[in-house]
């Protein structure tokens, strides 16, 4: 079973919404206010009633819509653009490089009357 990312989905969302703004999209949907469209995008899961509506508008699977994973008739996912889906690259850390001590200088004479 493939997980579910809040942030993949609202990527999606975007897609789907293509070149309307948020305030049409959110008309289309039947949402109230366009705030809760920004919301799904930025990551929040919509509920199922409104999941279904925006696979309907899409032409996607809800399957697809949380999980990225093909199918349905649009097939190869496609933005309604017609351009490909981005898929994103997960965050990867670098392991910490710790940098090498600087090996200790000798003090002169002078420097260690003035140290003392």
């Amino acid at each position: 079973m493939n997980k579910v990312s809040p942030v993949e989905v609202g990527h999606r969302i975007r897609a789907i919404r293509g070149k309307q703004t948020q305030v049409e999209f959110a008309a289309v949907l039947g949402v109230k206010k366009q705030n809760y469209i920004s919301r799904y995008e930025r990551g929040r899961i919509p509920s199922p009633d409104l999941l279904v509506r925006i696979a309907e508008i899409g032409q996607v699977t809800t399957d697809w819509l949380l999980t990225g994973k093909r199918g349905g008739a649009r097939g190869a996912a496609l933005s309604k653009q017609g351009k490909p889906l981005k898929k994103t690259k997960p965050a990867v850390r670098k392991p910490a490089v710790k940098k090498a001590a600087k090996p200790k200088q000798a003090r002169s004479k002078s420097r260690r009357k003035k140290a003392k």
